[in-house]
């Protein structure tokens, strides 16, 4: 018998009987996101609510969030089909923060009219009569009509230019001709399209713009270059789901899903929102934090924004389809009263000194700690048993 196998002879007894110990007591269970009563592994839906609820505390305690975040909280409300309360709330807020915002008074910005516009129609409102302003007139009035930038949005990125589309797609005016057109001279030689013009990167393709502007050429009825979009989108997404632009992150996965998922690429979007779901803060993390999203495994980054991106790729329709209709009023808050204590350490104490400052005296440690003697006394038993001849 040769060294590898004289290793496996001795230990595999040892991982039966310590499984079996283990089996015996039960497991301990590890800190989960979610509730008692919801599943171990949180549904895009459970992750959507709770995402909601983190929200609805921040837009309720922190007066100074910006007029973006307050939209993007609404969007996530809206995702969820919860928190009705804090929308309106948010609402508020984002009436009082739209001029310096939006560039009133200056210079008009129209992506950021465009986004107040989609949150205002999302939440219920009048966009063509909100903060003292028709957004909606104002966000026409930026529109190039003739010479060779026709279609354009004066000012706009053409990541505005998408989220003015998708705006005016909420309108019984509708989405302006030549402006879906428009957004196709930008497009980058790889057949992604940039934040802005002249922005193409050829070592990294710009997943959140181009997931956005697919969104708007299907919000415009251009079905070939939303099909081209889509391919491209699909052909960068990782076997695990995820999504990459400078790093792999929840915002750009999420902002993938969306798109995808309005595109019809249903596994597409169902892989990255179960990527999503597994980036959630659960129970092992501080009561502050539980229920949001880190923007990625190396870096939590301003939780209020990756949250309320991360929330759109669990599920959520096009931007121009979301809607707080039929939403309840409050938010549920990720509750982990009740749940087990966190895992406890892997490796057992090598000594009683150190298991009793380890873990606390109870039946649970006691009968732990005599299945696991149990294990090691089978093992040296049955350890002779399969000794090798020699």
């Amino acid at each position: 018998m040769g060294s590898s196998q004289h290793f496996t002879s001795r230990v595999a007894p040892f991982a039966l009987a310590l499984g079996l110990a283990i089996s015996a007591v039960g497991g301990v269970t590890p800190a989960r996101a979610g509730s008692p009563s919801t599943p171990s592994t949180p549904t895009p839906v459970d992750a959507a609510a709770s995402a909601a609820g983190w929200v609805s505390i921040q837009v309720g305690a922190d007066s100074t969030l910006g007029a973006g975040s307050l939209a993007d909280a609404i969007f996530t409300f809206a995702a969820a089909g919860v928190g009705g309360t804090a929308a309106a709330d948010a609402l508020t807020k984002l009436a009082a923060k739209t001029d310096a915002y939006a560039g009133y008074g200056g210079t008009l910005k129209p992506g950021e009219i465009a986004k107040i516009l989609l949150a205002v129609h999302v939440a219920g409102g009048n966009p063509n009569a909100f903060a003292g302003h028709d957004l909606e007139a104002d966000l026409r009035g930026l529109l190039v009509t003739s010479g060779p930038d026709t279609g354009h949005f004066t000012g706009a990125t053409v990541y505005g230019q998408a989220v003015a589309i998708l705006a005016l797609a909420t309108t019984t005016g509708g989405v302006p001709a030549g402006t879906a057109a428009w957004l196709v001279g930008p497009k980058c030689a790889d057949g992604s399209y940039p934040f802005d013009i002249g922005w193409c990167d050829p070592t990294n393709f710009d997943v959140d713009t181009t997931a956005m502007v697919l969104q708007a050429f299907l919000a415009a009825g251009d079905a070939a270059d939303a099909g081209t979009a889509t391919a491209s989108l699909v052909a960068l997404q990782a076997v695990d789901g995820s999504f990459t632009s400078y790093g792999t992150n929840t915002s750009t996965t999420a902002a993938a899903a969306q798109a995808l998922r309005a595109a019809g690429e249903s596994a597409a979007a169902d892989a990255a929102a179960a990527w999503l779901v597994g980036k959630q803060y659960g129970c092992d993390v501080a009561a502050a934090d539980q229920g949001a999203f880190p923007y990625s495994d190396s870096y939590a980054g301003v939780l209020i924004y990756s949250t309320t991106q991360a929330a759109l790729g669990l599920g959520a329709p096009r931007l121009d389809l979301l809607s707080l209709e039929g939403a309840t009023a409050d938010a549920p808050v990720l509750s982990c009263v009740g749940l087990p204590a966190p895992s406890l350490p892997t490796v057992p104490p090598t000594d009683m000194a150190t298991a009793s400052q380890t873990s606390q005296p109870g039946s649970g440690s006691v009968a732990l700690f005599g299945a696991l003697l149990l294990a090691m006394v089978s093992v040296l038993v049955l350890s002779r048993r399969v000794e090798p001849r020699r």
